[in-house]
C-alpha cells in the first residue's frame, strides 16, 4: 500500500494563507483574489475564525442573473461580455464580503486522514477545505491540488 494512504490533512495542507475579512468589500477580494492568483478566499471574523469562504463561483452566481440576457451574445460579442462582468463587478464592489460569501463552510482538522478530506471534498462538490483548529481559527486549506501532488509524489512529504 503506498504511502499516501497514511497522511493526513496536515501533511499536505497549504499553510500560506490569503484571507479575507467578513468587514472588506467585493472590491477588496476582487483585488487580493487577482494579486495572489487565487480564486477563493478564506473569510475571517475579527478573531481569526473562519466563518465563510469566498470563491470565483460566488461571482458567478452574483453573475447568473446577466445570463440569460447574455446567452444570444455571437462569439465574437465575448470582449462585451467580459466588459459587462468588469461593470458588475465595480458596481457591486461596495458590497461587504460577508453579503455575498459562502457561509456553509466544510471543514476538516490537520489530524484528519486525507482520504477521508478527499472524500469529502467529492461527496460536497468543493474543491478546497478550511482547515481549522480546535478553537475554529484557519490553520492551512487543503486543496485538490494538494491532494494530487500528494500522490503524484506517493506520500513522500
Amino acid at each position: 500500500m503506498s504511502d499516501v494512504y497514511k497522511l493526513t490533512v496536515g501533511d499536505v495542507m497549504s499553510t500560506d494563507l490569503v484571507t479575507i475579512d467578513a468587514a472588506d468589500t467585493v472590491h477588496d477580494a476582487l483585488q487580493v483574489m487577482t494579486e495572489n492568483g487565487v480564486a477563493a478566499l478564506p473569510v475571517l471574523d475579527a478573531e481569526g475564525h473562519c466563518i465563510g469562504m469566498l470563491s470565483t463561483t460566488d461571482f458567478v452566481e452574483m453573475t447568473r442573473d446577466l445570463e440569460s440576457g447574455l446567452e444570444a451574445l455571437e462569439q465574437e460579442d465575448q470582449l462585451l461580455f467580459g466588459q459587462i462582468v468588469a461593470q458588475l463587478a465595480e458596481g457591486s464592489g461596495h458590497q461587504r464580503v460577508v453579503d455575498v460569501m459562502s457561509d456553509s463552510v466544510i471543514t476538516a482538522r490537520a489530524s484528519d486522514s486525507l482520504v477521508s478530506a478527499a472524500s469529502t471534498m467529492l461527496d460536497e462538490g468543493v474543491h478546497r477545505l478550511p482547515v481549522l483548529d480546535e478553537e475554529g481559527r484557519l490553520v492551512g486549506i487543503l486543496s485538490t491540488t494538494d491532494i494530487l501532488e500528494a500522490f503524484v509524489r506517493g506520500g513522500q512529504s
